[in-house]
């Protein structure tokens, strides 16, 4: 053998219990569990120790971390999380179908094995402006590979409720390769749930409720426990897990680097899982098992002979000691990646443009910390454009792609007191978005982003602090802790601005997404989610 695990606990996830066993692993394969003593170049104390298949995240977007595959792989692997489905609909968004083929090469530069979604809503409507898309014959192509096990999230809600033929095509195409057709499906409930189920779509990650999280599992849906960096899932909504221990797994959808860090990946939906009283093997086989059998990745799911060897050896805390992947004891190396030149280049945006005035004066945008969802405000004193002592700020959204389209309106929630921040970090289209107490402080961020071709900016009214994210203008080939030391020094300097929001970068890439409710600014204005169309301003 290579490596034996000796007196090792391992998951017996059919009776919902730990056994203890000695693992042999030999050419990247478990080859041998048993109570008989095991000969191997490498022998491990296990004792007391937990050996676990690898954590599985079922839904993320890579680049919200700001690092390109290779990167974001070796940094969860430390963390136990062997696995990843990736909708990288940010990158499609930016560069089309060069931009996903560019990932899934990436990719295989990491030992950690990371699956993808093909993104099925790029752009996510047609009420933003993006860079590329994806067409069905994009999609077929995808779908047709190995690297893919799933039809990324359907975001445009009414076109799936509605069957559009478009869409249908989509999902039928997803059936005929065998791969999963992942929901996105945030406060659906009802007929209207039923409606977006009965189109073929098999799972969802929108939930933070036990009540959502309940009906979307009673109508026939897998659900995905999600704790990402804007948005989270009550506490209470964790007794689902032992109602329905089949029927649930975990994602991130969104984590920061910083979050990744200083939290963890899944590994942080597991501990807290946990805590919330679920027993640690039902915690577990949701971290792991029924993400990795409901993706037909069986051979990575249990700790038995013949499976492939992607194990996380825990202490008794729960906290890795030791990764195996592909039968190696991991250790952490350096990897690097050839970058296409024009995706250093993909910002197309003159540096004089103007700010666009507020149509909708009556009208702001609310924002809450912790979540994604915005609402709708109606202002009495419509004639300020900004209001810092009430936290009524500009929020404005430059399109980046030469079509010269841009809008504002106002918003609270951010609690800037001076200064602005800017990011082309904006989903799904990755325009530049900035929020700030003036216009001149709002142009400085602006025309830093557009100068170093992406990252996140801000403006202190003194200085300028900033993070390049030069590929597409939305991630970076640059080392985790390079991110992590930069991106913690602008967040530092947003809560001396006066910001309470726990990541106000991470809040502002959201407020442009126009399929999470319920009101948000896309390059072409104001947009209702509710009602998916544009907001009727009052003259």
């Amino acid at each position: 053998m290579d490596i034996v695990f000796q007196n090792a606990l391992i998951p017996d996830f059919d009776n919902l219990k730990f056994i203890k066993k000695n693992v042999g692993i030999k050419n990247g394969t478990i080859k041998t569990v048993s109570d008989k003593h095991i000969d191997a170049d490498k022998v491990i104390d296990a004792d007391g120790y937990y050996l676990t298949p690898g954590m599985i995240d079922c839904h993320c977007h890579i680049e919200s971390s700001h690092l390109i595959p290779s990167k974001f792989g070796d940094k969860i692997v430390e963390h136990g999380v062997l696995h990843v489905v990736a909708d990288c609909h940010e990158i499609s968004n930016v560069k089309g179908r060069r931009g996903l083929e560019f990932f899934i090469q990436d990719a295989k530069n990491s030992l950690c094995n990371i699956k993808f979604a093909v993104p099925s809503c790029v752009p996510a409507t047609n009420f933003a402006t993006s860079g590329g898309s994806l067409d069905l014959n994009d999609i077929e192509y995808f779908l047709k590979q190995e690297s893919v096990v799933a039809l990324g999230e359907l975001m445009n809600v009414p076109a799936i409720i509605n069957k559009d033929e478009k869409f249908m095509k989509m999902i039928n195409l997803a059936k005929k390769y065998n791969k999963r057709v992942n929901g996105h499906a945030p406060h659906l409930m009802k007929e209207a749930l039923k409606q977006y189920i009965s189109a073929g779509v098999e799972d969802d990650h929108e939930s933070e409720s036990y009540k959502e999280l309940l009906e979307k599992i009673q109508d026939g849906l897998m659900v995905f426990i999600r704790e990402g960096s804007a948005e989270h899932t009550q506490d209470d909504a964790y007794k689902i897990i032992k109602e329905y221990p089949d029927k649930v797994s975990f994602c991130t959808d969104d984590k920061t680097i910083e979050d990744i860090s200083k939290t963890g990946s899944i590994d942080y939906n597991f501990k807290k899982a946990i805590h919330l009283g679920i027993e640690p093997i039902l915690s577990l086989k949701i971290a792991s098992y029924n993400g990795l059998k409901y993706y037909n990745l069986d051979e990575f799911s249990e700790i038995k002979e013949g499976n492939r060897a992607y194990c996380v050896l825990f202490d008794k805390n729960f906290n890795v000691v030791e990764t195996v992947l592909d039968g190696k004891l991991y250790k952490k190396g350096k990897t690097s990646s050839k970058i296409p030149k024009d995706f250093l280049n993909s910002i197309n945006i003159k540096s004089d443009a103007r700010i666009p005035q507020v149509k909708c004066k009556d009208i702001c945008i609310s924002v809450t910390n912790g979540s994604l969802i915005t609402e709708k405000l109606t202002i009495e004193d419509k004639d300020k454009d900004f209001d810092v002592a009430n936290d009524i700020l500009k929020i404005v959204n430059f399109e980046r792609y030469g079509h010269n389209n841009s809008a504002s309106a106002k918003i609270k929630g951010f609690g800037l007191k001076k200064g602005a921040i800017a990011s082309s970090v904006a989903h799904d289209c990755h325009n530049i978005l900035a929020v700030g107490t003036t216009d001149e402080s709002i142009m400085k961020v602006v025309n830093k982003i557009i100068e170093i071709q992406g990252g996140l900016a801000l403006y202190d009214e003194h200085e300028i602090f900033f993070l390049p994210l030069q590929i597409g203008g939305i991630v970076t080939d640059s080392e985790p802790e390079v991110i992590l030391a930069t991106v913690e020094k602008l967040k530092e300097k947003a809560k001396n601005l006066g910001s309470s929001l726990s990541n106000p970068f991470a809040t502002l890439s959201f407020m442009a997404l126009e399929v999470i409710p319920y009101i948000k600014l896309t390059d072409k204005g104001l947009f209702d989610v509710a009602a998916f169309d544009y907001v009727k301003c009052k003259q």
